[in-house]
């Protein structure tokens, strides 16, 4: 169980949340190093999925590169041009 003053708390409850969905450990708030209340994750709360690793452009690049590399070209795609392409978009 992780203990915490009135101040940290109030300062940081947002931090704390995160922790608290993320471990599930309960957290304590204190007055003077007593004990004033526990705050504990709600029995519904769904867990987060773990963060996903952003890619930097540079590996994004490669990715995509890869991908277009697999995939064939669709002739009749091809042969639509920028303006045809935002003309859909818009409808």
């Amino acid at each position: 169980m992780k203990y915490v003053g009135v101040l940290e708390a109030k300062t940081h409850l947002s931090r704390l949340l995160d922790e608290l969905e993320k471990t599930g450990e309960p957290i304590t708030i204190t007055r003077h190093g007593k004990p004033l209340a526990t705050v504990l994750r709600s029995p519904g709360a769904v867990r987060p999925e773990p963060s996903r690793r952003r890619l930097s452009q540079a590996e994004l690049k490669k990715v995509f590169g890869k991908l277009h590399e697999t995939q064939p070209t669709d002739p009749e795609l091809d042969a639509v041009s920028w303006e045809e392409l935002k003309e859909l978009g818009r409808s």
